[in-house]
């Protein structure tokens, strides 16, 4: 039964089954080049979504506002607001050498800059900017983006500042057609001062 060519092939399944499911990241040997943004974002949506922080939230579409607030305990809505953030990850093989690493530290309270600039005219995100304390964690990223051609551009401004607030800031122009701007903006605020 053993040597059955339906055993075979059906074990032969499984295992390529098995091994395929396997998501890790490729094992090339180098560790990480730039700071894992994705892994600290999914951490910092965990810790958002267990505060129970309730949030304030303005959308500003072309000038015209509109506020509401939100329980932090609602994980789409975090996940949703996160998700720019959750999108960049340099350390795709293919971003592997498209950024510049300047770090600047202050020796007085042990912070750190951490800039990543892209070299390519068109890489995005253009520049990743965070702030980290004197314990390493990172307390504020900034991110720009930048593309245009000859019918399109489009800029893109987030800055997370951690357990404070969020801001997506996006601009787009298509020719022929009225740019068009969007802000969002989230601060956590105490439940009392609802």
């Amino acid at each position: 039964m053993r040597n059955h060519p339906a055993f075979i092939l059906l074990a032969s399944m499984l295992a390529f089954t098995a091994c395929s499911q396997i998501k890790n990241k490729p094992v090339t040997g180098q560790p990480d080049k730039f700071i894992d943004l994705p892994g600290y974002f999914k951490s910092e949506e965990k810790l958002l979504v267990q505060s129970g922080s309730a949030m304030e939230k303005t959308v500003l579409l072309n000038g015209q506002a509109a506020k509401s607030t939100f329980d932090s305990k609602d994980s789409n809505a975090v996940q949703h607001l996160l998700k720019p953030f959750l999108d960049i990850d340099l350390n795709k093989p293919s971003l592997r050498d498209a950024y510049d690493t300047t770090t600047l530290a202050d020796p007085f309270s042990g912070r750190k800059s951490v800039i990543y600039k892209s070299k390519g005219a068109q890489t995005s995100p253009e520049e990743i900017t965070m702030e980290v304390d004197k314990h390493g964690t990172i307390q504020q990223v900034t991110v720009q983006s930048y593309t245009s051609n000859l019918v399109y551009e489009y800029r893109e401004h987030l800055v997370y500042q951690r357990g404070k607030s969020i801001l997506i800031n996006t601009y787009q122009k298509i020719a022929f057609l009225s740019p068009k701007e969007v802000e969002i903006s989230v601060k956590a605020v105490a439940k009392n001062q609802l």
